[in-house]
This record gives C-alpha cells, sequence and structure tokens, in this order.
C-alpha cells in the first residue's frame, strides 16, 4: 500500500492513539483521532484520512525522541494512550503546550498508576493552592482524571489531579516542571505567613483569597521582568495600614530570598491592600 495516506503502525496504544511511520516519507509519529486504532494491529500498513486524525506529533518535533520511544516500550500503551487523550483535550483548551509534556506526563502518570496498584498514595501539600494558582489546569485535569477512569477504570485521588494540572501548567508556560513546582511552593509559603500574621487560617473558597493568589502571581511576574508599577495610595498605605503593610514587606524578603529580585515599595503597597481585607 502506498500514498500520501497510508501508515505503517508501529504499536497501536489504544482504540484512540496510535504510534505509526508514515510510509512516503518514513516519519514517525502519534496519531490521535477517534477509532483510528480500533482494530488496527502493529507491523501492519493501512490507510488512515486526514479529516480523522485530530493532532499529530512528529519526529521533527521533537517528540519522538529516544527518550519516548523508551516509554513506550516500557509503560503500559493504554496508559499512554490516555495521557495523550488528556494532552490534546488540554491544548485544545489552552493552546499548544511544549513539547516535553509528552515525556514527562506519561512518566509521571505511569508512575503514579504503579503507586496506585501498590496502595502507596502521595499526599499533595499544594493541592489548595493549585485549585486557586492553576484553575483552568486543575479543571482540565480532573477531565483527565474521569478519562482513566474510562479507559482503565482506575480512580485516582485528587492529589494526583493537582500533579497532572501542575504538568499542564509547566507545558503551558514552557517551563520544567521543577520550576513550577519551586514557584507553587514559593506561593504556599507567602500564604502561610500571611495567615500566622492574621492569625487564622484563610477560607480557600473566599473571593478575597482567589483575588490575593491571583495578585502574588502577577505581582511576582512583574517583578521577574522588572515591570515597574506605580501605587498612588502609597504614602497612605504606609500610613493608615501600617500592620499591612509590614507584612507585606515580609513577604517581600521572602520572594527577594528565592527569586534574588528586588520587590518595589509600590508593589508592596499593593499586597498590603490585600491583606488588610483579609484582616478586616
Amino acid at each position: 500500500m502506498s500514498g500520501e495516506n497510508a501508515y505503517h503502525i508501529i504499536k497501536v496504544l489504544n482504540n484512540n492513539v496510535v504510534l505509526a511511520k508514515k510510509v512516503s516519507n518514513k516519519q514517525e509519529m502519534i496519531l490521535i483521532g477517534k477509532g483510528i486504532g480500533f482494530g488496527k494491529k502493529a507491523d501492519i500498513v493501512t490507510t488512515i484520512y486526514e479529516n480523522k486524525i485530530q493532532k499529530k506529533y512528529s519526529n521533527s518535533e521533537g517528540v519522538l525522541k529516544e527518550e519516548y520511544i523508551q516509554l513506550v516500550n516500557a509503560i503500559d500503551r493504554k496508559v499512554i494512550g490516555v495521557v495523550e487523550e488528556i494532552i490534546l483535550l488540554a491544548e485544545k483548551e489552552m493552546g499548544h503546550l511544549d513539547e516535553h509534556i509528552h515525556i514527562a506526563l506519561v512518566d509521571h502518570v505511569g508512575f503514579a498508576l504503579e503507586r496506585l496498584k501498590q496502595g502507596m498514595v502521595f499526599s499533595n501539600p499544594f493541592l489548595d493552592e493549585i485549585k486557586t494558582m492553576y484553575k483552568d489546569e486543575y479543571n482540565l485535569a480532573l477531565r483527565g482524571k474521569s478519562l482513566l477512569y474510562k479507559r482503565l477504570g482506575v480512580m485516582i485521588p485528587d492529589d494526583e489531579v493537582g500533579y497532572i494540572a501542575l504538568h499542564l501548567h509547566s507545558g503551558r508556560q514552557r517551563k520544567n516542571i521543577k520550576n513550577t513546582i519551586k514557584d507553587t511552593r514559593l506561593l504556599k509559603n507567602i500564604l502561610e505567613l500571611i495567615e500566622d500574621e492574621i492569625g487564622y487560617d484563610i477560607d480557600k473558597n473566599l473571593t478575597m483569597y482567589t483575588r490575593l493568589v491571583t495578585h502574588l502571581k502577577q505581582s511576582i511576574t512583574r517583578v521577574e521582568k522588572k515591570k515597574e508599577i506605580v501605587n498612588p495610595l502609597l504614602d497612605d498605605i504606609v500610613t493608615k495600614l501600617d500592620v499591612a503593610y509590614r507584612i507585606a514587606e515580609k513577604v517581600a524578603v521572602i520572594i527577594e530570598n528565592e527569586k534574588g529580585i528586588k520587590v518595589s515599595k509600590d508593589e508592596k503597597g499593593f499586597l498590603a491592600l490585600h491583606i488588610e481585607r483579609l484582616r478586616n
């Protein structure tokens, strides 16, 4: 069989995902589309029409590097197939993700499922922060949880949903997962400091909590990118909201120590406004 739509099937990952080589140019790729793997077997040449392919990842994009092929050989093909469906779902909602997510998320989910089989459950210390900081990614990870149950009959805990959300965020921001975890830990440390200073645990469902987390993310991003911001209320804040401003200064020290960058008084002033609302 030859032609533009002819593919040599290397592996059928599930009914919707196959690892194949295009006959016309010998290029290996992952093909994702509803039912394209149904009834297919490895080592056959078959026709797969373009209108049946929802997404394809080829060697030229750096996806099928040696590390990925090793995962394909080491991890249950059904797991890889579901993870690729989750990535496709995420890309439809959030746009193109960094190619390394095909390796990082497959590796993580494969390992997580092995742990669950052995009765090992890892807690996620950042779960509350992830739900607030990466809301879109967490909602997509919940849909991934449903897919894993539908395809594999495995119900993963919400702690693992949080880790999947971290991977999706890393792919979205084109960041290494380690840096995403560092940023999440930084936010958690800041929020714990604020709770200690105001004397109570903040209700994570409060709109004020969401606004505070959103502001902190934006503030840290501005500081990292050296974007200046002017706070016209700064003098009044320093004078009238002195307790909140003092807490904001402590927050700034944490950011400066972690990131090695200076937080301006204007930024501290805006943060003090959010802290004051929580104090009251």
